[in-house]
C-alpha cells in the first residue's frame, strides 16, 4: 500500500474530547502507510483570544491540508462544530471521509454524515477501513448499515 495523506479532524476542547483525540491520533500515527496531518499538533492548538493573524493561518493551513489529503478521519462523538465544518469542506472537495464515533453504539446516526462517508464505531472498524483501498475512493452517496436520524 502506498503512503496515504490523512487529515485528522476532531475537537480537543474538554477533557473527554482531549483524551479521545490524543488516543485516536496516536493510533493513526502508528500506521506506517499514513502521513497524518493533525491540526492540534501542527500549530492549530487554538485558544480563544489569539490574534486574527493566527486564526487566519490556522484556517488556511487546515484547508490546504484537507485539499492535499487522500482521506479525512473525523471524530464525531462530541459534535465539535469545527470538525463538522471540516467534513463538509472535505465532502465538497470530494475527499473520502471516515466518521469515527465510538459512543454511537446502536443509536441512530446523522443522515447527512451517514450518506457522505464511512462510519467506524471502534478502532478495529477504523483499522479495517484504513487498510481497505476502497475506502480511499470518493463516492457521492454512501451506504450505512444502521438507523439514521
Amino acid at each position: 500500500m502506498t503512503k496515504k495523506k490523512l487529515y485528522f479532524a476532531g475537537g480537543w476542547f474538554n477533557p473527554a474530547q482531549e483524551e479521545e483525540h490524543t488516543r485516536i491520533g496516536n493510533f493513526l500515527e502508528r500506521h506506517y502507510f499514513l502521513e497524518v496531518f493533525n491540526p492540534r499538533t501542527a500549530g492549530g492548538d487554538f485558544k480563544p483570544g489569539k490574534d486574527c493573524d493566527h486564526m487566519s493561518h490556522v484556517l488556511q493551513n487546515n484547508t490546504d491540508h484537507i485539499d492535499d489529503a487522500d482521506i479525512v478521519v473525523a471524530i464525531t462523538d462530541y459534535k465539535d462544530m469545527g470538525t463538522l465544518w471540516e467534513t463538509g469542506y472535505a465532502y465538497a472537495k470530494q475527499k473520502p471521509i471516515v466518521y469515527y464515533c465510538e459512543t454511537l453504539g446502536d443509536k441512530p446516526f446523522n443522515l447527512m454524515l451517514a450518506k457522505t462517508g464511512r462510519v467506524a464505531r471502534d478502532v478495529d472498524e477504523l483499522e479495517e477501513l484504513l487498510i481497505n483501498e476502497e475506502t480511499y475512493k470518493f463516492r457521492q452517496i454512501y451506504d450505512f448499515d444502521g438507523d439514521i436520524e
